[in-house]
């Protein structure tokens, strides 16, 4: 029945009677008078017809079909989407403070926030998690959401769901689950119900080495995990902490194995319900769990009983062995009293290191796993492990688990503690801390987190204590020093690489996302990561040290008359920040041309030095980074000479355009060389993949189509009768241009492929008159259709409507023909730019579309001689000289971002054409049939030099478009067989297949891919 409840109260927003909080007023307008999620960035990742599809846009369905769907991942300068493994890997903040969403179960669509959702069959789709995925509102909140089929999750980081009006849940499933893995911290935190996991559908196993929260602070139904009815999870592994206000572990439905090695935490009166907890060596099953840690209940005043309030399986002060995932483990629980009849535990001790060795309460281990070199999971309830003097405490590939401290130091003496790939969990009840420093100013407590995870906050109290993270540690939760001269070191000699530093970046980096306060000495020594809206208090005295590289993100939207404020280094009074070796980077997405970042009062020492290459640099590829004209101000500004993209004059002028309206390099994020390389693909696709250079093509092509059906139509008007004749014609063929490039970059592009398919069909209409037996006159009217078709996934289509005159005298065998023609064009291009580093806030695929048109002039004069070598066989030399004149109007795309517009652009070809054919006439009863073939041999004499149409960005400054150079030679197989009957019906059909000798113009190179012409036509002569 309750989870019907729950699916009610998840449906949002119904009426609830009269009964409603001052907590609830309050918490909704709260929710309406925030930011509203200004700031927010999340993400929703679906299957759409095989495709994997991404949005980053709120949408008002809840089958998003109102979102703004692209293929190209956003968020790739921190992210990172492995299309091959279909991995998606989150290093930054996933965050929505408002309803981004809707959700359908059954009650109409609903209010949703979520900070990542799933939808559709992503069967082999993978998530892992290394940030934060946080979701907070009025409404249902959901951290993950998934209504899909998806693969498995893992979560490094923090997962965290908060609503002041509804539920909340970590993970919520309504699909199908790979395998969950938890190594960081899932909380959740609703009004009507708090779910660490809920789970209405289908998962596999979940394994949790970390914190799984559900509702600590909630004053109804909570849980850390929740199986509903009628619904399956496969095994769980619990080395971790899991809690619920109400149970631990709820199930309606069925569970498979369930092993605890950690700790199942209830904040009522039941561990857990749906599922019962047996002996560590039971044979156990379905809905039973071995329990080989500590169950037991908290009321949050200090009151704890075992599970069952009773002793049994209570686990105090034993010690089990176990293999997990193929590591042998010393399971040790925490000595205690637990009272017979109602469970109570009492007198709880706890375990404590001091010299390399291992201690239960005041006892040393004295088994071969009690040293720092094994594996060990230790659970308590409250100060589980203490920490005393001596330089070899250390715990190696172990977790430590606590309702409250988990790691507190020895408060008369102090103590030393290096943990190497360990996990710390602690700190569910409330104001406390995962580790707890002494509380002795004339003490030093020394922590060491080398590769390790601590889930909760740590704060290391009085004393001057010193705090190192190592690379590859993740902290979650603040970091406070406490009292007296305390400080903090990140690193210890990890070797920076500032391209590598925004990338997935776990094992050598570390990311900071919660605040700073108390540590009076901070040291960077290794990769730093700094999220924006991070606060640091207590500084005196912040030192990049050699090899370190802190990474401050910034907010472009926090601003302070036009200054970017918007970082964790602004405004932190009389703290100093210097250089002995290391360096700032300013990590801005979507950096305009020029861009103000303060400091504030902030004093930044005279080692800090803006500058490339200095110790105050920027990620971006495309910026420079130069003093302000006030202190503690720094200004970017767009490089304007950047030596991969000089190379390439056209490109470089496209990229001058684009810097010429500060706003537009805004679009992208430029932060390595790959990145690099993708941009100058999007220059290149606008300075040689641009539709708008292909349509003068098509246009010379079409009148060139029309021409040659008069030179090579060799019916004949009578004397003072007419001859009407027409047929339909198409061209199918293309170009391959290829642009080279230096060559000189480790990441370039070397050479760039465009590939054109053209398509040329249309119809015509010849009419002739014989003027005299020598003389014959005809106009040709016709229409083509137009098609180019780019490789980058642009195109242009137009039809054209043409208009000619010609005469033919015959003189001998000798005919001559001249004529003119004149064609209007109607053209719709569609540009389709793809933006590969595309910023947060831009469309990484964008379709600009115009309609423009030209006009083209065409005149010629042709020649034909036919020789009688043979009984009605004949030999046909033959040439052609033709000028065309194109005058193509300019385009306009519009106001959409970096729309770019046209000037008008006018060409001229000059066009010489050789050939000859072989000629045999067959008479018969009712007329006779013509066969020819041959061979022919055109040139361009002028205009085939390459071409350029001026165009530019919405107010920046002008580029060429590349028109690409032609082939001046080709050659073409021309076959045609004709019908003349005695009853003036004609009739004839043709072929050409053309080749074209690759042309090189220095640098690039066009060929055609072999055009095919057909036609036929059919016609009488009165």
């Amino acid at each position: 029945m309750i989870e019907k409840i729950m699916k009610a109260v998840k449906s949002g927003n119904k009426k609830r009677g009269r009964n409603i909080t001052v907590g609830a007023v309050i918490g909704f307008l709260l929710s309406c008078t925030a930011v509203m999620g200004a700031d927010d960035k999340y993400l929703w990742i679906r299957e759409n017809s095989g495709a994997i599809e991404f949005n980053i846009s709120k949408t008002n369905n809840s089958n998003g079909n109102d979102g703004d769907w692209k293929e190209e991942h956003p968020y790739n300068d921190e992210n990172t989407w492995n299309a091959d493994t279909e991995t998606y890997i989150n290093n930054m903040t996933l965050s929505s403070n408002e309803n981004n969403g809707k959700r359908n179960e059954g009650f109409g669509d609903f209010d949703l926030s979520y900070g990542l959702r799933l939808s559709g069959t992503l069967t082999e789709f993978n998530f892992i998690n290394n940030g934060s995925i946080t979701a907070t509102t009025y409404s249902t909140s959901s951290g993950i959401d998934n209504v899909g089929t998806i693969g498995n999750i893992t979560n490094n980081g923090s997962i965290t769901a908060k609503s002041s009006g509804t539920s909340s849940s970590g993970i919520d499933n309504y699909g199908t689950i790979g395998n969950v893995t938890n190594n960081g911290s899932i909380t959740a935190e609703g009004q009507y119900g708090s779910f660490g996991i809920f789970n209405i559908g289908t998962m596999k196993n979940i394994t949790n080495n970390g914190s799984m929260i559900g509702g600590r602070t909630s004053s109804s139904t909570s849980y850390g995990i929740y199986n509903t009815s009628g619904n399956k999870m496969e095994n769980i592994t619990n080395t971790g902490i899991i809690y619920g206000k109400t149970n631990a572990v709820k199930n309606s439905g069925t569970i498979g194995s369930f092993n605890n090695y950690g700790l199942l935490i209830s904040g009522s009166t039941n561990v857990v319900d749906g599922i019962s907890i047996e002996a560590y060596n039971d044979a156990g099953g379905q809905n039973k769990i071995n329990n080989y840690g500590l169950a037991f209940t908290a009321d949050g005043s200090g009151s704890y009983e075992n599970h069952g309030a009773s002793d049994a399986n209570h686990n105090f002060g034993k010690t089990w062995d176990a293999t997990i995932d193929g590591v042998a483990y010393k399971i040790r629980n925490v000595e205690a009293d637990v009272n017979s009849t109602g469970g109570a535990i009492t007198n709880i001790k706890s375990f404590k290191i001091e010299g390399g060795e291992l201690y239960s309460d005041t006892t040393k281990i004295n088994d071969s796993n009690s040293t720092s070199n094994v594996s060990v999971i230790l659970n308590g309830i409250t100060d589980t492990l203490l920490v005393s003097t001596g330089d070899t405490n250390q715990l190696d590939n172990s977790v430590i688990n606590a309702y409250g401290t988990a790691v507190e130091f020895d408060g008369t003496n102090g103590g030393k503690l290096t943990l190497s790939r360990t996990t710390v969990n602690g700190g569910v009840k409330t104001n406390t801390a995962a580790i707890l420093g002494s509380d002795d100013s004339s003490k030093t407590d020394t922590l060491v987190l080398e590769n390790s995870v601590v889930n909760g906050s740590i704060d290391m109290q009085g004393g001057n204590d010193e705090l190192t993270i190592g690379a590859g540690s993740i902290v979650n939760g603040k970091l406070d020093g406490g009292d007296d001269d305390d400080t903090l070191t990140f690193g210890t000699n990890s070797v920076a690489s500032p391209a590598s530093i925004t990338k997935n970046n776990t094992k050598d980096s570390i990311n900071i996302s919660h605040d700073i306060a108390g540590f009076e000495n901070i040291n960077v020594g290794t990769k730093v990561t700094f999220a924006s809206d991070l606060s640091i208090t207590g500084a005196n005295n912040i030192v990049l040290e050699k090899d370190g590289v802190l990474l401050l993100t910034l907010d472009k939207n926090d601003l302070d008359s036009g200054k970017i404020i918007g970082h964790a280094l602004y405004n932190l009074g009389s703290t100093t920040v210097s250089s002995t070796g290391g360096k700032i980077l300013l990590d801005l997405d979507g950096a305009n041309g020029t861009e103000i970042i303060s400091f504030g009062d902030t004093n930044l020492e005279n080692s800090i030095v803006p500058g490339d290459n200095e110790t105050l640099d920027i990620t971006s590829k495309v910026h420079t980074i130069k003093a302000g004209a006030n202190p503690n101000e720094v200004v970017l500004v767009l490089r304007w000479s950047i030596p991969e993209i000089l190379k390439y004059k056209g490109l470089n002028e496209v990229y001058h355009g684009i810097g010429s309206v500060n706003d537009l390099i805004g679009n992208f994020n430029i932060k390595s060389d790959e990145q690099l390389v993708t941009f100058i693909e999007y220059l290149n696709n606008i300075y040689a993949g641009n539709p708008y250079s292909y349509s003068s093509e098509l246009s010379r092509k079409s009148t060139g189509m029309f021409r040659d059906i008069v030179t090579d139509n060799q019916f004949k008007a009578n004397t003072g009768k007419w001859m009407i004749y027409g047929g339909l014609t198409h061209v199918d063929g293309g170009t391959k241009d290829t642009y080279y490039g230096k060559g000189y970059y480790t990441y370039d592009i070397g050479s760039s492929d465009m590939d054109a398919d053209t398509k040329v069909t249309g119809a015509y209409m010849l009419g002739e008159y014989g003027i005299s037996d020598t003389l014959t006159s005809g106009v040709v009217i016709g229409g083509n259709k137009l098609k180019s078709d780019l490789s980058n996934g642009s195109k242009v289509d137009g039809s054209a409507l043409y208009l000619g005159a010609y005469a033919k005298k015959y003189v001998g065998n000798l005919k001559v023909t001249a004529g003119a023609g004149f064609q209007y064009g109607d053209y719709d291009a569609d540009r389709l730019a793809v933006n590969r580093v595309a910023s947060d806030s831009t469309e990484s695929v964008m379709k600009y579309s115009d309609n423009y048109n030209d006009i083209t002039y065409d005149i010629y004069l042709n020649g034909r001689y036919s020789h009688n070598i043979g009984e009605n066989l004949f030999l046909e030399p033959y040439g052609t000289l033709s000028y065309t004149y194109i005058d193509q109007d300019g385009a306009n795309e519009g106001s959409k971002t970096l729309t770019i517009e046209t000037d008008s652009k006018s060409f001229d070809y000059t066009v010489g054409k050789v050939g000859v054919d072989l000629k045999k006439v067959i008479p018969h009863e009712k007329g006779k049939s013509t066969l020819s073939a041959g061979v022919s041999y055109t040139k361009i004499l002028d205009g085939a030099d390459e071409e350029h149409i001026t165009g530019r960005f919405k107010g920046g400054s002008d580029f060429d478009i590349l028109v690409a150079h032609k082939n001046e030679h080709s050659i073409g197989l021309n076959a045609k067989y004709a019908l003349e009957l005695k009853n003036g019906v004609i009739f004839d059909v043709k072929g050409t297949y053309s080749i074209e000798r690759d042309s090189h113009n220095g640098s690039g190179k066009n060929r055609t891919k072999g055009e095919w012409i057909i036609g036929a036509g059919l016609g009488y002569k009165f």
